[in-house]
């Protein structure tokens, strides 16, 4: 019997197949990825697969040539990084190989496709059934890649309590001892930007005169009066009002502005964001004073490319 293989599907299938490993890879591993990089380094590993397929010298199939081509591919996703890093994603990135590939052997067989005799029988299951095994594999990895992966970063950052954190605005910058609040889920209403929790005292040196006559008389401000009483300032931009349900009352609102930069220390890195907003509360957050603000951990994994 004769079978025909479509290259064009059997490449853009390696690419799909390679994009979730990697994806997946960065997941569970916790480094940070984009979608060009993931896709060049899918279609790198593509494009061997397809030259071993054709006519190729015996030493492109030999298994030096194919540890290689996966440490390209996983410098090309996610270089640079620690070597403890690089080897964890080695081996995560070779377990969810195996673990797709038996997926989609599995599968072909559970659909009706009988049972592939080895390597070269996965060549000639039917389309019919080949298809509906891949697309079942893939989504199988993608629930167990999103549902793993935030499992493990919220373990990770359970480990991480106290911070520091630098905020920096107009030139001007000031640190601040902060919590990683997991119950902290704050965002700007209108840029979805998350928000850092900071006591007015804490950051006093950086607002304007403005905002201290509002905040200094130790009640709540009036927000409306503060926002007029901006005009047009250089800080009228980055002013805006968050509604919260937490911080000691059912509801309310926050006075929050938009800082040039926040600095995070995380672990041994300085992770550095400017894609968030900073809420002032008028009140004290810790009786004991051990920190003054309140991280939102969408925070780290934005930062992280997630």
């Amino acid at each position: 019997m004769t079978y025909t293989v479509y290259l064009d599907e059997f490449f853009l299938g390696n690419v799909l197949m390679n994009f979730t490993i990697l994806w997946f890879t960065a997941r569970v591993a916790l480094v940070p990825a984009t979608f060009r990089r993931l896709l060049g380094a899918a279609a790198l590993g593509a494009a061997y697969v397809l030259l071993v397929f054709l006519p190729a010298p015996g030493w492109l199939t030999g298994m030096p040539a194919k540890v290689g081509v996966s440490l390209l591919m996983l410098a090309a996703a996610f270089y640079p990084q620690p070597v403890r890093k690089f080897g964890a994603c080695f081996v995560i990135f070779y377990l969810a190989s195996f673990g797709l590939g038996g997926l989609v052997f599995g599968l072909t067989y559970f659909f009706g496709g009988g049972e592939p005799a080895g390597a070269a029988g996965f060549l000639e299951v039917p389309r019919g059934y080949f298809w509906p095994a891949v697309t079942a594999a893939l989504a199988v990895m993608w629930l167990v890649g999103r549902s793993g992966g935030v499992f493990l970063r919220r373990r990770r950052l359970k480990g991480l309590f106290h911070i520091p954190v630098r905020i920096r605005t107009h030139g001007r910058s000031l640190s601040v001892n902060a919590l990683l609040d997991t119950g902290n889920q704050l965002s700007d209403p209108l840029t979805n930007h998350p928000v850092v929790v900071v006591e007015f005292n804490a950051v006093r040196e950086l607002l304007p005169p403005e905002v201290h006559s509002a905040f200094e008389t130790g009640e709540e401000p009036d927000l409306a009066r503060v926002l007029k009483g901006l005009g047009d300032s250089r800080w009228a931009g980055r002013f805006r009002v968050i509604p919260f349900q937490s911080l000691g009352r059912s509801s309310g609102l926050l006075l929050g502005f938009r800082p040039d930069e926040v600095e995070i220390r995380y672990g041994s890195e300085n992770i550095r964001v400017r894609k968030v907003v900073i809420g002032i509360y008028h009140r004290q957050l810790c009786p004991e004073a051990t920190y003054r603000a309140l991280v939102n951990p969408r925070l780290l994994e934005k930062a992280a490319g997630f």
